[in-house]
């Protein structure tokens, strides 16, 4: 029984691609062309499917937290203000030479 002569199907978007596109892949900032291309390559990369999985959990749990709290103005100023009551008090190595 003969093989099947013919051009093996080769994907039309490299791994290394796939990483480059992720994020854009996940916010829907790619084109429809490039989309189809991404998406038949996860279906027959495990690897590459993975991945794109990771980065969708890993940006869907940094969502979900807290926004960074702005220090309030003067804090800068008070802690320095407690160092020096510290030092003075001989609770922290001046730090000087």
């Amino acid at each position: 029984m003969a093989q099947e002569e013919g051009p093996a199907f080769v994907p039309e978007i490299t791994c290394q691609e796939i990483v480059q596109w992720a994020s854009a892949y996940l916010d829907e900032h790619v084109g429809d062309e490039r989309k189809r291309h991404i998406a038949l390559h996860l279906a027959i990369c495990a690897g590459c499917e993975t991945y794109v999985k990771q980065i969708a959990t890993v940006r869907d749990v940094v969502g979900i937290l807290p926004k960074a709290i702005e220090q309030p103005p003067g804090s800068q100023r008070l802690r320095q203000a407690f160092v020096a009551r510290a030092r003075r008090l001989g609770l922290v190595a001046d730090g000087r030479g």
